[in-house]
Parts: structure tokens; C-alpha cells; sequence
């Protein structure tokens, strides 16, 4: 199995950035021409998105072990969206090797069950994996209205979802839409590095109601919710999710002294 990575960046510390279900890791553009002077940056595509190939397990397990393999030796690893569930994943299995946790817009569990309202409901995500299945370009076009919608930024943020969207592999989406299913709330609950969640006010898939919720799992994961964005802030709150990144990197670096 390959998977597709990029390196960015000269000096400073090492961070892993992953990023979003039906994208790839085109999505960080912005992000990079900021980081970059400040930090070594290592950017891989999930399997089976972008240009990395899917692997014969679908597992969230599975995939983190897989992300392990290529990644720097120790580094603070930002997740968008499902990259912040696998990025939790990785932190659980390997937590000599993260640094520090960045969650933008991720759930431990995306889906609603029984005790947690705080996420999707069941049926509305089985609709939208019927929809991905019978019509995707349509669905991912939905989808991608969705995740600006309440956004400061709301139109900039569309044209570069539809920009990176418009390269997506429809075989491989069902596959990868698997990984959202599952519940790492037991993960988030025994993690034990220094771990920053930040949450949109006005996300419509990852309700800032989840603070609560996740003060509940883990009261030593620092929440912050950025009034003005939706399900990306990195784009639409760039100063405030740099500055977010740096006191984390910080942080992590006070935390191995």
C-alpha cells in the first residue's frame, strides 16, 4: 500500500496535519504558506482519498497504523474533521510519538447513540452514505454547502471545497465513509497528551455542543469555540487557529521538560 504525503518547511517542530472525509490534503493550502517558515510540516492524504491507496482494512486501527508507519518519528499532529478522529487514534496507540493533539471540527464519534445527542443522527448519515453511493457528485456538492454554512467566509471557503472536492475518487468514498461510523470516545476518554479541541459555532456537523460533552470524557482537553466559523476554521479564523496551534506547540514542548 502506498500513501501520498508532501513535506513542507525547513525548521521548527514537526507537525502532521490530516485532513477531512472526501478531500485531500489540497484543503491545507493556506495553511501551509503560513506554517511553513514557522514549522516542518508532513501532509498525508488518508488512505483511500487523495492520492493515497485504500487499504484492505477500513479500520479506524487499521488506518492510524498505516499513517504511523510514514510519519515523523515524534510530532504534534493536527486533524481536520476525520483526520482529528485518526489523529486521536494514532495519539491512543503511539502516545510517544505525539506531541500534541490539534482536533479542528472532530468528534471521538461522529454519530449520535444512546447518551450522546451531540453529533449526527443515525438516519441522516445513513441518507447522506446513500446519497454518496447513488449521486456523489451531488452529495459531495451538498456536503460541501454544509460545511461552510454560517461561515464568515462562507463563499471563499465553497470555491476551495469544490477546488479539492473536484478531484475526489467517487469507488473510494463509500469505503472511507466507514471510518465515521466509529466510536473512539474510550480513546478520548484514557488519552494523555496535551490535546487542543477547536469547534465552529456554527458547524452543522460537529455541534459546538460538544464542548460539553467532551469536558465530561476528558476535562484536561483545552475546547475552544470560534464564534465566527463553521466547520473549517482554519479558514475562516486564521490568526486565532495559528495562535490556537502555537500555545499547543508550546504546550507540548513545556510538557517533555
Amino acid at each position: 500500500m502506498s500513501l501520498y504525503l508532501e513535506h513542507h518547511g525547513n525548521s521548527g517542530p514537526e507537525l502532521v496535519l490530516l485532513h477531512g472525509w472526501g478531500l485531500s490534503s489540497d484543503i491545507w493550502a493556506p495553511v501551509i504558506d503560513r506554517l511553513s517558515p514557522h514549522y516542518r510540516l508532513t501532509l498525508i492524504d488518508i488512505p483511500g482519498l487523495g492520492k493515497s491507496a485504500a487499504t484492505e482494512n477500513d479500520s479506524v486501527a487499521a488506518t492510524a497504523e498505516a499513517l504511523l508507519e510514514i510519519a515523523p518519528q515524534k510530532a504534534l499532529w493536527i486533524g481536520w474533521s476525520l483526520g482529528g478522529a485518526l489523529a486521536l487514534q494514532v495519539a491512543s496507540v503511539a502516545p510517544s510519538r505525539v506531541s500534541g493533539l490539534l482536533m479542528v471540527a472532530a468528534s471521538p464519534c461522529f454519530i449520535q447513540r444512546d447518551g450522546w445527542t451531540s453529533a449526527m443522527d443515525s438516519e441522516v448519515f445513513e441518507a447522506f452514505a446513500d446519497g454518496v453511493a447513488l449521486n456523489p457528485a451531488k452529495t459531495l456538492s451538498r456536503f460541501a454547502m454544509l460545511q461552510t454554512q454560517g461561515s464568515q467566509s462562507a463563499r471563499d471557503e465553497l470555491k476551495q471545497l469544490k477546488r479539492v472536492i473536484a478531484g475526489a475518487e467517487p469507488a473510494a468514498l463509500g469505503s472511507t465513509l466507514d471510518l465515521l461510523r466509529e466510536d473512539l470516545r474510550p480513546q478520548l476518554r484514557a488519552l494523555s497528551v496535551p490535546t487542543t479541541l477547536l469547534l465552529g459555532l456554527h458547524d452543522q456537523l460537529v455541534p459546538a455542543a460538544l464542548a460539553d460533552a467532551i469536558a465530561e470524557l476528558n476535562q484536561a482537553i483545552e475546547v475552544q469555540l470560534f464564534e465566527h466559523s463553521a466547520h473549517l476554521p482554519f479558514l475562516a479564523e486564521p490568526e486565532r487557529f495559528d495562535a490556537a496551534l502555537n500555545a499547543l506547540a508550546e504546550r507540548s514542548a513545556e510538557a517533555v521538560l
